[in-house]
C-alpha cells in the first residue's frame, strides 16, 4: 500500500510503501536524508519519528549582560595613557619627586652589576660604590646589594690599573637595576656619564602603549588576554607618585571580574 508522509525535519511530502499490518517502517526523506518511522493507521498515515544518534545540544550565549565595569576600567586605562605620557615627557621630575615620595615611604631596589675589560673579561676585586655604599662581590665579575634608596643615584668604580669610571643609574622599585661597565686599562684617567633621561622616557611610552591596547580591547568586549596583560603590563608605567600603577591594578580587578562580558570568538557554552 502507497501512502504520502511529511517529514517532520524539512516538511517535504514524499510517497512510501506501507504495510497494512501497522508495522512501522524507517524512511528516509529524499530531500534532507532525515530518517524517520511511519505506520499505516485508519486509511491514513501516522508519522512519528526518532532521532538518531546523540541527543541534540542546546546552544547558548555564553556573554553576559553589559555591566559598567568594562567602562570604568576603559576610563582608568586613559587615564593611566595619559599620566604615562605626560610622565615620560617630564621624566626627569618624575624621578625625582616619584622616588623621593617612594623612599620617603621605605621602598628600595637592588642593583647587579656586571664589569668587564674591553677583551670581554671579567673585573674582580674591583671598588664599586653606591651613593658611598659599598657594593660587594658575588661572583667573578658580578656586584649585587640590596635595599638602595630609590632615584637616580651615582655609581663609582675604580681598580689599579684601570680608569676610574663615574655614572649614574636608576634605580627602581620592583625591578632590580642591572649594568654592565666596562673598564679601559688607563690608570689615573677618569670617566664621567650621566643618566640619560631619554631611555627612562622611552620605557614609560611603551608600558603606557600596553594601556591604549587594553582600552581598544575593552571598548570591542573582545580578546580578553589582550585586556588582562595590557593593563597588567601598564601597572609599570608608574606615573607621578605612582598613580599610573594604582589606576592600573584598578582596572585590572575589574577586567577579571567582568570577563564573561567579552566575547574571546566563541559562540556561546553548550549544555
Amino acid at each position: 500500500m502507497k501512502g504520502k508522509a511529511t517529514c517532520p525535519e524539512c516538511k517535504h511530502n514524499f510517497i512510501v510503501d506501507l504495510d497494512s499490518s501497522g508495522e512501522k517502517k524507517l524512511v528516509v526523506c529524499p530531500n534532507c536524508k532525515h530518517k524517520f518511522n511511519v505506520k499505516f493507521k485508519d486509511d491514513s498515515i501516522d508519522c512519528s519519528w526518532e532521532e538518531h544518534g546523540e541527543p541534540r545540544k542546546t546552544v547558548l550565549s555564553s556573554i553576559r549582560p553589559r555591566t559598567n565595569k568594562p567602562l570604568i576600567a576603559i576610563i582608568l586605562l586613559i587615564c593611566v595613557f595619559s599620566i604615562g605620557i605626560t610622565t615620560a615627557v617630564f621624566s626627569e621630575v618624575f624621578v625625582e619627586t616619584t622616588m623621593d615620595v617612594a623612599s620617603f615611604m621605605g621602598g628600595s631596589g637592588d642593583v647587579e652589576f656586571k664589569l668587564l675589560n674591553y677583551n670581554n673579561s671579567s673585573i674582580s676585586n674591583a671598588t664599586v660604590m653606591v651613593n658611598d655604599i659599598v657594593i660587594p662581590q658575588e661572583s667573578d665579575g658580578i656586584y649585587k646589594k640590596g635595599d638602595i634608596e630609590l632615584g637616580i643615584q651615582e655609581v663609582e668604580i675604580s681598580k689599579d690599573g684601570f680608569n676610574t669610571k663615574r655614572t649614574e643609574i636608576l634605580v627602581l622599585p620592583f625591578l632590580k637595576s642591572e649594568s654592565t661597565f666596562r673598564l679601559k686599562n688607563e690608570t689615573g684617567s677618569v670617566e664621567k656619564t650621566e643618566f640619560n633621561s631619554f631611555g627612562c622616557s622611552i620605557i614609560l611610552v611603551i608600558f603606557s602603549v600596553f594601556a591604549l591596547l587594553s582600552v581598544i580591547a575593552c571598548v570591542k568586549r573582545e580578546y580578553f588576554d589582550i585586556a588582562v596583560a595590557g593593563s597588567a603590563i601598564a601597572i609599570f608605567s608608574f606615573g607621578f607618585f605612582f598613580i599610573g600603577s594604582i589606576l592600573s591594578i584598578i582596572a585590572l580587578i575589574l577586567i577579571l571580574k567582568s570577563r564573561d562580558e567579552f566575547k574571546n570568538g566563541n559562540k556561546g557554552k553548550i549544555f
